[in-house]
């Protein structure tokens, strides 16, 4: 009954907004032929705009780009960003069955929160203010459906992001609300008895009035038995989890624009149970679960003006909460003889402002000059039981910063790309990163790019305060920023008609690296600066696409990563990477197929010892338009049931995690 409610309120905020757009701008649907398309993934060349924060042919961007359009999501029966990236050379994934985690050429630090990879929609910054963490699972703040264009830029950006944009950013650009010009709803079930609905309207009107409004509700039970060898004890249910891997989601998004002003929202509120016992949890208890809630408003401004100058200003609040409970068993602990939660709750808020300023200059040069301030308001953690308060802190923190780039034109096919921003941080002084890119183009659709650049993350309010009562882990006694320093050279060439390449080299240097590890003293879990690291590899990518509907790519990662002290290879690190996608049309336009196989090296473990090659291959079939309106897909994940495990970290008892096997899901999309 609740889930109804939820769904049903949902859905009566949309019917709100809706009503609303329609009586600011009620008139009619204007000729979408007559308009000029401001659709870019499609032409010879592809644009990308967060590699310098405007629009620019990929082959002219001073870093190595990927895109995933709304087209290739739905093909692919991509279900959460994790799939999408985990489609993409150089990018990997690990999910610990409570969050899932991104792995960067060769760098997946255990027990980080995908702090060193920043995550925008719509040029809005998701990571959060007390773990610096973006969803790639059902946290997302935004449904797939709603994607446009994943745009991923790989390689250190702080000289226009700041902190967090350590190995790259992963800017979502969402659909407009001409790109449904009307109703859409959407039904999916599949594995696990799991559900997920959605509706949506968008429309544009004459008057130049835009919106767009949608809601989401997923749920799932999971897997309902988990089998873990490292509980198997009559006390402990024979190792066996059941029911306790569980989850549910909801998402709200609305976006209003009209002249240079849009104002945007969203929200998520997700819960997960947590079936591994992490934290020396009592194991199979169903109450150990942990929920996210994520929500901004962001008013964003942009104006051509006369003297060819164009202005960006943004203003934006975010509210953050994140609350686990913990079951504990503390029968050993004199006269408790009983099992009690321990709570942990994390809130946040923060506001900022942003003004940027782009014009071209003397036909040979194109400045962009900037200014950001952040502050967060809030930094609120807290942990307690029934028995006392082991931690009740609230901190605050500021940041601003100034950017300034240049593109500079030295000839025809010579591009050189300059880069470099100062921040201050209220908690840990000030850094200043650069970026500079020579970019070579010797054909119309080849280049040749030569980047190097730095970036840094300062130690966030998680790293630098979290304790529980030295139960499990203690606070930091000090940290110092991670910083980063890479060297990279691409090669991007159109090898015929039909087949483009990409090929790139790089070599990264990190410095004082944070990462959760055990202090031997006491045992108990510590963020210490790591100390140094190193990954050398590249990467080789073909893609294609033919008049007759088919597509498809392949490519090969090679990423070495060592500890740069002992020698050691780094833990959770894949040494290589093979994966190919193929886009099949089967009846025309009417029925496509969709197939992938992703192989990948084993990973060293925290013991030391190393999970088994992956090799997994999806496949979706997709039918469009045979019913107008009407897209119907069915996927398959992980066709052939491979058995496979993604490492654990210092919080696991488990030294490996044992990943889901075959899984299905159909979906039925309608717009009307």
């Amino acid at each position: 009954m609740k889930k109804h409610c939820k769904l049903v309120s949902t859905l009566c905020v949309l019917s709100g907004l809706v009503w609303l757009g329609s009586a600011v701008a009620a008139s009619d649907v204007p000729d979408l032929e007559e308009e000029v398309s401001e659709e870019i993934l499609f032409q010879d060349i592809a644009s990308v705009y967060s590699a310098s924060k405007y629009e620019q042919k990929v082959t002219e961007a001073p870093a190595r780009i990927s895109i995933v359009t709304a087209d290739e999501i739905q093909r692919y029966g991509y279900r959460t960003l994790a799939d999408i990236l985990n489609s993409l050379p150089g990018f990997y994934t690990t999910n610990d069955r409570n969050y899932g985690y991104t792995g960067v050429r060769g760098f997946s630090i255990a027990g980080d929160y995908d702090t060193k990879l920043l995550q925008l929609v719509d040029g809005h910054r998701i990571n959060d203010n007390i773990y610096d963490s973006g969803y790639v699972d059902r946290g997302l703040i935004v449904d797939l459906d709603l994607i446009d264009r994943v745009e991923v830029v790989r390689g250190p950006s702080s000289s226009l992001y700041g902190s967090s944009a350590f190995f790259g950013v992963v800017n979502i650009i969402t659909k407009k609300g001409r790109d449904l010009q009307g109703f859409e709803v959407s039904g999916a079930a599949g594995s696990f008895d799991s559900y997920q609905g959605r509706l949506s309207y968008g429309k544009r009107f004459e008057n130049g009035f835009e919106m767009l409004a949608s809601g989401s509700y997923y749920d799932s039970n999971g897997d309902d038995r988990l089998y873990y060898p490292e509980f198997d004890d009559p006390a402990t249910n024979n190792g066996i989890a059941e029911n306790a891997d569980d989850e549910n989601a909801e998402n709200l998004f609305a976006r209003l624009s009209f002249n240079d002003f849009t104002l945007e929202g969203a929200y998520v509120n997700r819960e997960k149970g947590v079936p591994t016992a992490s934290y020396e949890a009592v194991f199979n208890d169903s109450r150990t679960r942990s929920w996210d809630k994520h929500s901004y408003v962001d008013l964003k401004y942009q104006h051509l003006l006369d003297n060819s100058i164009d202005v960006t200003a943004r203003l934006f609040y975010d509210y953050f909460k994140y609350d686990a409970d913990w079951p504990y068993d503390y029968s050993e602990e004199g006269d408790l003889s009983d099992v009690q939660i321990f709570y942990d709750q994390s809130k946040g808020e923060w506001w900022g402002s942003e003004l940027m300023l782009t014009k071209p200059l003397f036909k040979t040069h194109k400045l962009t000059l900037g200014g950001e301030f952040r502050d967060s308001l809030r930094e609120y953690q807290k942990e307690w039981d029934a028995y006392e308060d082991y931690l009740d802190i609230d901190t605050d923190n500021y940041t601003w910063a100034l950017f300034l780039q240049d593109e500079y034109k030295l000839f025809d096919s010579l591009l050189l790309n300059l880069g470099i921003r100062y921040d201050y941080f209220d908690s840990v002084g000030s850094t200043t990163n650069p970026r500079a890119a020579l970019i070579y183009s010797p054909f119309a659709s080849t280049s040749i790019k030569l980047i190097y650049g730095t970036a840094f993350r300062a130690p966030n309010a998680y790293e630098l305060y979290y304790q529980d009562g030295n139960l499990t882990q203690k606070a930091a006694n000090d940290l110092d920023p991670e910083n980063i320093e890479t060297f990279e050279f691409v090669v991007e060439s159109n090898l015929t008609d039909h087949v483009r390449t990409t090929a790139s080299i790089f070599h990264n240097e990190m410095e004082e690296l944070i990462t959760l590890t055990v202090d031997p003293a006491d045992e108990l879990l510590v963020f210490e600066n790591f100390g140094d690291a190193k990954v050398t590899g590249g990467e080789l990518q073909l893609e294609g696409r033919w008049d007759n509907g088919w597509a498809g790519s392949i490519s090969y990662s090679y990423q070495y990563a060592e500890n740069k002290a002992t020698g050691e290879r780094l833990t959770n690190s894949p040494l290589n990477m093979v994966k190919c996608n193929v886009l099949i049309p089967l009846l025309a336009d009417n029925l496509m197929a969709a197939a992938e196989a992703q192989y990948e090296s084993g990973r060293k473990t925290l013991a030391g010892d190393k999970t088994d090659d992956i090799f997994l291959a999806n496949l979706t079939l997709l039918s469009r338009d045979v019913i107008k309106g009407v897209a119907l897909s069915a996927s398959i994940y992980n066709l052939f049931d491979q058995d496979y495990a993604y490492p654990g970290s210092e919080e696991h008892v488990q030294d490996s995690i044992e990943q889901d096997g075959r899984t299905f899901r159909i979906k039925l999309v309608y717009a009307f």
